[in-house]
């Protein structure tokens, strides 16, 4: 196990692993089936999942490794190059796909119940955060010739939605393992999750 400068230390292969996950899944977000064509629209489309997805991707993932580090447990983000090539190869042959790019790993010889929600649960916390700030923030749209990409709806919509499916209340999601720490944490962050994501 590689050793960590206090709570928000990265070594290079955490950093490498975290950008090369984050342009991975931007590049199976836009995808279409098949091969694109790679015109402007696609590279304007190409950077916007980058600003958004990508954003929300590693926030998320460094919100459970900051938490677990603070609960002084060893831990550091890892991608998973199988999954990504998976995600990737699906895609492409069948134009949709699961993404499964890499997870936090965490070692220390026990934690608790609580911080082992406490841990989960500020993973779907930060993307409501940047959902919020998403829909405040001035951020411009991209447009170019034609082609428009409102970055703020894009950014709001997949935080939204990280969210809620990682607090589905089955494991390996966080919704599990904050359900078991403390029931009514996770209805109140779930259950207007639901709403927003389906129905506003």
């Amino acid at each position: 196990m590689s050793s960590f400068k206090g709570i928000f230390g990265f070594n290079r292969i955490e950093l490498k692993d975290l950008l090369i996950s984050s342009i991975a899944i931007a590049i199976v977000v836009v995808w279409p089936r098949g091969f694109p064509t790679f015109n402007i629209g696609f590279f304007l489309h190409f950077i916007a999942a980058l600003l958004t997805v990508g954003i929300a991707f590693i926030f998320h993932e460094l919100a459970h490794r900051t938490v677990a580090r603070h609960f002084g447990a060893w831990s550091e983000f890892r991608a998973w190059y199988e999954g990504l090539a998976i995600a990737i190869f699906l895609k492409i042959i069948l134009g949709f796909t699961f993404i499964a790019p890499g997870a936090v790993y965490i070692h220390k010889d026990y934690l608790t119940t609580k911080e082992n929600g406490l841990i989960s649960v500020a993973g779907p916390l930060t993307n409501i955060v940047l959902a919020v700030l998403f829909m405040i923030l001035p951020i411009p749209a991209i447009y170019y010739s034609g082609y428009y990409v409102d970055i703020s709806s894009y950014g709001y919509f997949v935080n939204i939605f990280l969210a809620m499916f990682n607090l589905l209340p089955i494991y390996p999601f966080d919704g599990s393992k904050v359900m078991r720490w403390n029931f009514l944490v996770w209805a109140i962050l779930f259950i207007p999750l639901v709403v927003l994501y389906f129905f506003v």
